[in-house]
């Protein structure tokens, strides 16, 4: 049977020459020159396909409709075609691009997660879960409402045999990848952390992974979990850890609002750059006041403080350098700072208590300064003659003489210090915690007061000791209802007329002096609800602040501003309890529960979801506290 004809030119011809040859050379001859014709027209096509616009941008060859990518929507939509095609890694490039260039863009945003989660359910699907889990947590980084991320991920860790709804284990993970430098699975982990147990620490976890990641919109993110951390219940007075924890979220935010007052000051805006300073030293300062021994924070709070005198060096900028340094013991620039005040006003009310606050400094760490200890105890001894009724100034004249007599053992300084002691407890013996314990470090008792007595009269100092010869008189009660009325009138006139800036800065600074003050807290909390964009959150800490010191008021404007509050978040939980997702309806209850910490029927919920989800221990807790609060509200009634 003969062979087929060659249609390549010239192989007949050849094959004519050879005919009585064997046929098997010019069937290879044909099948090269085939090979190599079949090669140069792919070439051509491919070249064809790139000189119109396909296969660009990282598409293999695969033919595209759209442009070759330059601004932030053509990267976008680029990604969306790749993404039609299969192509995730691809797709995947170029919404990254997108979002880069335009990284407030919801679309943009939802598009890059959207191919994140496909490209992880195609992976999935492939028996690759670990690849998928990598690819779950990249959605949910991005868009952190993406739930069926948040749900492939937790079927990812199921088939790593874990239980992805145990606190401890994803808090395992987001300290694991913290250590690593994996600050985007770390956040994702500290989310999902947040969910399940909305306290301080855990949202502390989170806000210092997003500032860690470095960018403009994290770093903003980061800076509102600290904030929501730090107004969280902290029980860290028998936990030194929580107590540095707590100190460092104060810190870090007083070094958030440090950078952006001096960016603003750059910009030429120098009112809210002051704001911005007048703000990192209020933060600086409580972490001081939750750990003393944070330096890092008190030089923070000198830095900001030197920067605002720099701007505007008034009564109350000075004031606040002047206890800054303070903090460190910095008795000299402390007592420049104070003069400075005295020259800006000597009638502010603000003085004394700055006064008395720098001798007890002096008085309990300049032991070993004989000279500035001198100075101190000549000028407190001049203010208990001039005011005896006066209990902190006879409590720091009697520290004072304390340590005159621990360097001295001069009978005559433990007798003065005593005498002191003993006129500060006469008049108000809680005006110090430390008064009775010096009393019993110099004379082995306390002052004897019987329950519901009014304290003995001090004794008469002995001469020569020190103190003055006065006695002091025991201090009348007097009702300030209408004075504490008046001092609230001016604020009450700003908040009415809409100067909510200025209210606060007066209640802040009321506050600042008295933080038990709940009329205070009360109004701060309607200047909240007053603001343009009104801050409900700060308004409920407020009114709760308010409530717990039993401020008229209080309890109904809480009240009043939680019920509105928790609504969305209460519907939100059923509806997750009806598709049977307990944990997103935990974490919905757990957020309005921080909303609304007196609701007894917020707990009574959570404890329902909580035993279906097999935690009885933590749901026999809730209903515990539900009927604590229960019998509390009786008693009220």
């Amino acid at each position: 049977m003969p062979l087929p004809a060659c249609n390549v030119p010239g192989c007949n011809r050849e094959m004519d020459r050879n005919r009585n040859s064997s046929f098997r050379a010019p069937l290879i001859a044909c099948a090269l020159l085939l090979a190599f014709s079949l090669s140069l027209e792919d070439a051509e096509a491919a070249k064809r396909r790139r000189s119109s616009g396909g296969g660009g941008g990282g598409g293999g060859g695969v033919m595209l409709q759209t442009p070759e990518p330059h601004t932030a929507v053509e990267h976008n939509n680029r990604g969306v075609e790749l993404g039609s095609k299969g192509l995730w890694p691809d797709a995947i490039r170029e919404a990254e691009t997108a979002l880069q260039m335009d990284p407030w863009n919801p679309e943009f945003k939802q598009n890059l997660s959207g191919a994140h989660l496909r490209y992880a359910n195609d992976l999935l699907k492939r028996g690759k879960s670990y690849d998928a889990a990598i690819q779950f947590r990249k959605a949910m980084y991005v868009d952190p409402s993406n739930s069926p991320a948040d749900e492939g991920l937790d079927e990812c860790i199921r088939r790593n045999r874990k239980n992805p709804d145990d606190y401890s284990y994803r808090k395992n993970l987001a300290e694991s990848a913290d250590e690593t430098q994996d600050y985007k699975t770390a956040v994702v982990e500290w989310r999902k952390c947040t969910k399940m147990r909305d306290d301080g620490p855990t949202h502390a976890g989170l806000g210092n992974c997003l500032l860690k990641v470095g960018y403009d919109k994290e770093t903003v993110e980061g800076f509102a979990e600290l904030r929501i951390a730090v107004g969280k219940t902290w029980d860290y007075k028998n936990n030194d850890e929580l107590r540095r924890q707590l100190s460092a979220c104060h810190a870090k935010l007083g070094d958030i609002l440090k950078e952006f007052a001096y960016k603003a000051r750059e910009r030429g805006s120098g009112t809210i750059g002051l704001k911005r300073l007048l703000n990192a030293g209020i933060e600086y300062r409580r972490a001081v006041q939750v750990n003393p021994a944070n330096t890092d924070a008190a030089r923070g709070l000198i830095e900001v403080s030197r920067e605002a005198v720099a701007i505007n060096p008034s009564f109350d900028n000075h004031l606040a350098l002047g206890g800054a340094y303070l903090l460190i013991n910095d008795f000299e620039h402390a007592k420049q700072e104070y003069e400075d005040c005295w020259k800006a006003d000597a009638r502010r009310t603000e003085l004394p208590t700055a006064q008395k606050a720098y001798h007890l400094a002096v008085a309990l760490y300049a032991k070993d300064s004989p000279e500035m200890l001198a100075n101190t105890l000549e000028k407190v001894t001049k203010a208990t003659q001039k005011d005896p009724k006066d209990a902190m100034w006879w409590y720091v004249l009697g520290r004072a003489r304390e340590t005159m007599y621990e360097k001295s053992g001069s009978d005559t300084d433990k007798e003065a210090a005593i005498t002191a002691y003993q006129n500060a407890a006469s008049i108000n013996r809680y005006i110090a915690k430390d008064l009775e314990p010096g009393l019993r470090r110099l004379t082995g008792q306390a002052p004897e007061v019987a329950s519901g007595q009014t304290p003995a009269n001090p004794k008469t100092p002995k001469p020569g000791v020190g103190a003055a010869a006065a006695t002091p008189a025991q201090p009348e009660k007097v009702d300030d209802t209408a004075k504490r009325a008046l001092a609230f009138a001016p604020i009450e006139k700003k908040l009415n007329s809409g100067d909510v800036t200025g209210a606060q800065t007066d209640l802040n600074g009321l506050l600042e002096k008295n933080p038990k003050d709940g009329r205070a807290w009360l109004l701060l909390g309607h200047s909240y609800e007053k603001m343009q964009t009104p801050d409900l959150d700060q308004a409920i800490v407020a009114f709760r602040q308010a409530a717990l010191l039993k401020e008229p008021g209080a309890d109904e404007a809480l009240d009043t501003i939680s019920s509105s509050r928790i609504a969305p978040m209460l519907a939100e939980s059923e509806k997750q309890i009806q598709s049977n997702n307990l944990v997103q309806a935990a974490a919905s209850l757990r957020e309005a529960i921080s909303i609304a910490p007196h609701k007894s029927m917020l707990y009574e919920k959570l404890a329902d979801v909580l035993q279906k989800m097999g935690d009885k221990e933590e749901a026999a807790k809730l209903l515990k506290k539900a009927d604590k609060i229960k019998r509390s509200e009786t008693e009220k009634k």
